[in-house]
């Protein structure tokens, strides 16, 4: 029954489910003329939400309605309340789901629809999940794209500057080391603005939140980032305390379990980002390697095409920069390793290639807005590098979010270590950034923020057996043991040979050479 409404009393299950979930007698049930799985409307004083229905006999009795702490946290209501609540009837983005799972194209009307009731948690899971999968299946085009961040950006809360300009850099990820943190303070030390809102690991070793976290404080709301950024030039802050685009962070949590990244989800999702963050110039990286999530230069080329064509249609200047992503980002893997290891790099005690790419693509950003010309920024972030501003910067960010740690040597390394090495001679050809992300989340990163790895060598190193090759730290001597074993059986370090074939003298019986 379209429409119908009745007020019912709360019974309250102070258990958390997930999901926006109520439940109903089923005679209250019989009269909505609702059935497992449909939805209701649920208001309370000018709060509302949708939540799906469950159906019991006994657990809820009649007039009652029975509601999970995600349904009372966001109406606000407790045992004493009565709230409205009403069928929902049919949602119009199903029908604009199943469209695009037909492969055909999405309005932008449409896509606005789908957005809102993801936002708003219309949909069930199901149909989210739906909609994710039809987008990973069939894609987006250049104008759906558009409509998606237009709509993701519509859909959340927007910061706004009266200074600037505003700059941002993204990574389309796969790699570890901590660039933003020695970008950040390399650009805010010129001048420039920047309200950097970052990610907490879902694949890597770490994300710049949980290595940032180790410095200072990261769960800042929109007040704070506006102040401090105002009053130092730049923060490094966790996107997710702050509803920059919540219908994306929802999209995100469901492409999470299959590691689904549709092409032009990922475009509009960073973009609505930096739009919301109040972004006019964005450099945007895309590394190419075998193990990381880029894989090819063509695709690289053909994202890169399409950020700068989004960009442009929602306000943002965009250069996409597409970089080596062969080798790891710098020796360290894990929270607190790459947060010393980036303070290092700030302290001027390393220069490889984490703080090349970092002033290459700081220089990108000094370009762009004019602070040097073209040929220019990236001598001009290395001076700043190397004269010691960027370290007196990121000292002032780090103080501005509430932080007690300044310093490399400030940060602790686990006494709960194993060294892994070599059992071979030769030349290393290759590491395997995928595999040894994976022996450091066996180690406990990014939960347990001291565990995870240190390299001692890379690629083109001359490599004798019995060299250390790195290093593993844990919190858990069970989660050492398993990253132990697991680097044994899985050697990230590929070894170039020096006899690449061999050719044999045929014996009288066998007249065909083998190499």
């Amino acid at each position: 029954m379209d429409g119908y409404s009745q007020q019912l009393s709360v019974k309250m299950f102070l258990i958390s489910t997930g999901k926006m979930v109520c439940v109903l007698n089923e005679k209250n049930a019989k009269e909505f003329g609702l059935l497992v799985g449909d939805r209701v409307e649920l208001s309370f004083k000018k709060k509302k939400c949708v939540a799906v229905v469950d159906i019991t006999k006994e657990s809820v009795p009649e007039n009652h309605i029975g509601l999970y702490r995600e349904v009372t946290d966001v109406l606000g209501v407790n045992g004493k309340d009565q709230i409205n609540v009403k069928a929902t009837g049919n949602i119009k983005s199903v029908d604009f789901i199943k469209k695009k799972m037909r492969g055909e194209k999405l309005s932008e009307a449409e896509i606005k629809e789908i957005v809102k009731d993801i936002s708003e948690e219309r949909l069930s899971e199901i149909e989210s999940v739906a909609f994710v999968s039809a987008v990973f299946m069939r894609g987006l085009d250049l104008d759906e794209t558009i409509f998606m961040t237009k709509a993701l950006i519509a859909d959340g809360k927007r910061l706004s500057f009266s200074k600037g300009p505003i700059v941002d850099k993204h990574s389309v990820g796969g790699c570890n080391g901590r660039a933003t943190m020695i970008i950040v303070p390399i650009v805010a030390a010129a001048g420039l603005y920047m309200p950097k809102t970052s990610s907490r690991s879902i694949t890597s070793a770490a994300g710049t939140a949980d290595s940032m976290e180790i410095l200072a404080p990261v769960n800042l709301d929109m007040a704070k980032i506006k102040a401090i950024t105002k009053k130092v030039g730049a923060v490094i802050c966790w996107g997710g305390t702050v509803d920059l685009a919540p219908a994306d962070d929802k999209i995100i949590k469901i492409e999470h379990p299959l590691s689904l990244d549709p092409e032009g989800q990922v475009i509009a999702s960073v973009l609505a980002k930096k739009a919301s963050v109040g972004s006019r110039y964005v450099a945007i990286d895309l590394p190419v390697g075998p193990y990381v999530k880029i894989k090819d230069k063509e695709t690289a080329m053909r994202m890169a095409k399409k950020f700068v064509q989004v960009g442009k249609e929602v306000g943002i200047e965009v250069e996409a920069v597409i970089t080596d992503g062969e080798d790891p980002s710098g020796p360290a893997f894990g929270a607190a390793l790459e947060a010393k290891y980036a303070l290092e790099v700030l302290e001027g005690k390393h220069f490889d290639s984490l703080a090349q790419k970092s002033c290459e693509l700081a220089g990108v950003l000094f370009e762009m807005v004019g602070v040097t010309k073209a040929g220019e920024g990236y001598d001009k972030a290395v001076e700043i590098l190397q004269s010691g501003q960027a370290l007196d910067k990121m000292k002032e960010i780090i103080r501005a979010q509430g932080g007690k740690i300044f310093s490399s040597e400030q940060i602790p390394i686990s006494n709960l270590c194993q060294d892994i090495f070599s059992t071979e001679d030769g030349i290393i050809q290759e590491l395997n950034t995928r595999e040894l992300t994976r022996i450091a989340r066996l180690a406990g990163s990014p939960a347990n923020k001291y565990a995870g790895l240190m390299l001692n060598k890379s690629r083109g190193d001359k490599v004798k057996k019995g060299d250390l090759l790195f290093t593993i730290y844990s919190e858990q001597k069970q989660k050492l043991e398993s990253a132990q074993e697991y680097a044994t059986e899985n050697n990230p370090f590929k070894f170039k040979k020096m006899i690449l074939g061999t050719v044999k003298f045929p014996s009288v019986k066998d007249t065909t050479c083998k190499v």
